[in-house]
């Protein structure tokens, strides 16, 4: 099977301007690496000009350090759900990406007092969907996403 590579998925994704795209940047064995694909990755989406179509999420704070170093504009969110909402904003992470079980209501609170954007994976059940949602929740990463679609009234697109 064919696996794209980062240009396919750019490539692919000019396609569709209005999908916001969501690019991971895998943690490596040592930070020299780590630094070198955030660089590789932000220099792929800024010579393709889809700086405003996408977006990174990283388990390495040192990434997500970096991608801020490299556009202090790009919209980054840490995933690894260890680090108070202010201390990521203080490095200019402007999200948090947390699994459900270590987002806490007071990290939710706190990231939306201070405007951050706050997603939560991964949630599958209508209940919990809902419970996210009423906590302020921006974003639910689901395996469901037809169902979460339906619970914010809004169609669900698949794009192939």
């Amino acid at each position: 099977e064919y696996l794209p590579t980062l240009n396919d998925y750019l490539i692919q994704a000019q396609k569709y301007p209005n999908t916001k795209l969501i690019l991971e940047i895998k943690t490596h064995n040592n930070s020299e690496k780590n630094m070198r694909a955030a660089k590789v990755c932000y220099e792929a989406v800024k010579a393709k000009d889809m700086q405003d179509q996408v977006e990174y999420i990283a388990f390495s704070y040192d990434i997500c350090k970096e991608l801020v170093r490299l556009d202090p504009n790009a919209m980054v969110q840490y995933l690894n759900g260890d680090k108070a909402p202010s201390t990521v904003l203080a490095d200019g992470i402007k999200g948090i990406d947390y699994t459900s079980s270590k987002l806490t209501d007071a990290w939710i609170k706190e990231a939306n007092e201070l405007g951050m954007t706050v997603n939560v994976w991964t949630v599958n059940a209508e209940s919990a969907m809902l419970d996210f949602m009423n906590k302020g929740v921006d974003l639910i990463t689901t395996d469901e996403s037809e169902k979460a679609m339906k619970l914010v009234g809004k169609p669900f697109v698949s794009v192939d």
